[in-house]
């Protein structure tokens, strides 16, 4: 029983760590109204957020290893929680930046913290399933503020609902304090020494460790983009309300929960525990949606509500898969500190995507920047699969032990 509660407690803090941290997304036409922002400088909101992650990922990824899941999420929600509070009071667009920034170094937390509480508490055979459930938090938290938030902030103004989404994070980190499980509740088991940061450049000799990292990189500039702008392409392209825009976000979001719960069935189920296959599934997939979108056509609603779907799904979907491979090359021991550097990696395409995606937006309009990210996609595709297998594997698919760094 221990390892379900500790998987719904796992994803409860992503979701509503997500919620909180990316609430600007959904909020972006309210914002850049009640601001005067342009289009480019909408496209920074989010960047800011994961700005605060990147630079506090190995840090993070390194506690979590020290102090255990229980006390790295708590933490890490009470920040972004306080943070975005005070965003609602701030009053320019550089002070919700800093705000935004300070909540990353809590968001920066969320993934090697959830991340190792999978490691720690399934078997290989089950922990895509585990981490595809864990990971459905961050786009089930992105569907709820995408649902609740454009209306709050319609009926009262964006700061209540900024500040909301602030207050929502901060209770989370009081359940995560009382009733996340001990440790002990593990049983007994070796007992590894903690990673060491001076160890770090051990997986930078592996070439393929390498590969995947920057397809995650890569892969989080699509993602991030599509988060950032879907909202107002809605608005401007296909002359909805900003509500009515957000609502295809959160189908989007809703794609991607799906698609990550999927993704962790077939993975182990299908393909023998191995994660690369389903990324790149989802590589191919985001290469045609973000090709449709680039049209820019008005297409009927049912067609682009399945388009946002789908594109969710692509853009969304594989987070649970890159994640659960990159656990799995640290091991036991490296999780956290591994699952840090990959955070950092995708994180850092955050921080390119959007201001790259806004800045081709104000120069050329809406078709560039959607097919950019169709060839980038395009890109993951290719490469991806050409490493040789990264995790060694018995007949059956099972992980066998996770040896230090050559």
């Amino acid at each position: 029983m221990a390892p379900w509660v500790a998987l719904a407690l796992a994803t409860l803090a992503h979701a509503l760590g997500s919620f909180s941290a990316l609430s600007v997304a959904p909020l972006a036409p309210f914002l850049l109204d009640a601001l005067g922002l342009t289009r480019a400088e909408v496209g920074l909101l989010l960047p800011a957020a994961y700005l605060g992650g990147v630079l506090m990922s190995l840090p993070a990824g390194w506690l979590t290893d020290r102090v255990g899941v229980r006390g790295a999420l708590a933490g890490g929600l009470a920040i972004i929680g306080c943070m975005v509070a005070l965003a609602s009071r701030a009053d320019g667009l550089g002070r919700i930046l800093g705000c935004l920034v300070v909540a990353g170094f809590g968001f920066s937390v969320l993934n090697p913290a959830t991340g190792k509480a999978v490691v720690d508490w399934f078997p290989p055979r089950r922990r895509g399933v585990a981490m595809g459930i864990k990971q459905t938090g961050l786009t089930l938290g992105g569907v709820v503020g995408a649902l609740v938030l454009p209306p709050l902030a319609a009926a009262s103004d964006w700061r209540r609902a900024l500040a909301a989404a602030g207050v929502t994070s901060v209770a989370c980190a009081l359940v995560i304090a009382v009733a996340y499980p001990r440790p002990h509740a593990l049983g007994p088991g070796p007992r590894l020494d903690p990673a060491r940061l001076r160890e770090l450049p051990l997986f930078f000799r592996r070439p393929g460790i390498v590969i995947v990292l920057v397809c995650g990189l890569a892969l989080s500039m699509a993602q991030s983009s599509l988060l950032a702008y879907l909202t107002l392409y809605g608005r401007e392209v296909l002359a909805l309300s900003s509500v009515e825009a957000a609502r295809l976000l959160a189908l989007a979001q809703l794609g991607g929960a799906a698609s990550r719960l999927a993704w962790g069935v077939v993975s182990d189920r299908v393909f023998a525990s191995r994660r690369r296959p389903g990324i790149v599934v989802s590589a191919f997939l985001a290469v045609a949606t973000f090709t449709t979108l680039a049209t820019t056509l008005r297409l009927p609603t049912a067609l682009i509500a399945l388009v946002a779907l789908l594109a969710g799904a692509a853009a969304f979907g594989w987070v649970g898969l890159y994640f659960t491979l990159v656990a799995e090359l640290g091991g036991a021991r490296y999780a956290g500190l591994l699952t840090g550097v990959a955070v950092t990696f995708s994180w850092s395409g955050v921080l390119i995507g959007p201001p790259v995606f806004g800045a081709l937006l104000q120069a050329s309009g809406w078709s560039l920047p959607w097919l950019t990210l169709a060839l980038v996609a395009l890109g993951v595709a290719l490469v991806l699969p050409r490493p040789r297998p990264l995790v060694k594997r018995d007949v059956d698919g099972v992980q066998l032990a996770t040896a230090p760094p050559p």
